[in-house]
């Protein structure tokens, strides 16, 4: 049963992935947006050529063992491309002048380069404790580009709230990044899950812990799916809370 929930976690990760980063790249061709371009890249890629075949390979045993090693080392590369692109949208879209800001930036992409040189592999092949370090590095690196881009994106919606009530921004902008910090927390959770794994002493390839990790992103990606394509029930739902919002604050200030 484990084994099912955990396939059919994957194939929604896959699905919403896919599909959020094809129509935030029609998005991106057709604004020209950095932004939108990124994401889409970073979600295709890093679904497709990166997190799902890597873990078909190492759940299954479904390919001659030197196509399963070219395979990794294809994914591999495709796994730093979703911590760069959400990298990239977080400096264009939050700290775009910031010149502290592209230094983080340079550093984290310096670690996601050089620890793939170091160790172009997954880390249940870490042959050395040097092979152990260098794919720490990667975990810890590429999950600090998710929770930096959470971090920003939650402190947008702390001044964001005031604003909305000031009526300088609409409800939904405000709400979109608040969930596009939650999506990328959850990402974040994700992308740490092989540290965790390590440290709890846990084979990451079991097939509980593939649902635990399908499960993630499947949250994250509706989380973010939200962010760029909300229903307009969800849409009703947000100026309903908003509204609510604001007539307590307007109470609550009359009170006082």
């Amino acid at each position: 049963m484990i084994e099912v929930l955990g396939a059919l976690g994957l194939l929604a990760f896959l699905i919403s992935s896919v599909t959020i980063g094809v129509r935030l790249l029609l998005i991106g061709a057709r604004t020209g947006n950095v932004p939108e371009l990124a994401i889409g890249l970073g979600f295709v890629v890093g679904a497709v050529v990166g997190y799902v075949p890597e873990t078909v390979v190492l759940s299954a045993d479904l390919m001659p063992p030197d196509v399963e090693t070219m395979v990794l080392a294809v994914t591999q590369v495709a796994l730093r491309g979703a911590p760069l692109a959400i990298l990239v949208f977080t400096i264009a879209v939050f700290r775009p002048s910031e010149t502290w800001a592209r230094a983080l930036g340079a550093v984290i992409v310096a670690a996601l380069v050089v620890s793939w040189v170091a160790f172009p592999n997954t880390r249940v092949f870490a042959q050395s404790p040097a092979d152990v370090f260098w794919y720490d590095v990667f975990a810890v690196f590429r999950s600090l580009a998710a929770a930096w881009g959470a971090t920003e994106s939650f402190l947008f919606y702390r001044r964001a709230k005031l604003q909305v009530k000031l009526g300088l921004i609409s409800p939904l902008l405000a709400d979109r990044f608040l969930l596009w910090g939650v999506g990328l927390t959850a990402l974040t959770a994700l992308l740490g899950t092989t540290i965790w794994a390590a440290l709890l002493g846990i084979d990451p390839a079991t097939s509980g812990w593939v649902l635990l990790e399908s499960l993630l992103g499947s949250i994250g990606a509706f989380t973010l799916w939200l962010t760029f394509f909300p229903s307009a029930a969800y849409k009703r739902r947000v100026e309903r809370r908003w509204n609510v919002d604001g007539a307590d604050g307007a109470e609550a200030a009359s009170h006082g």
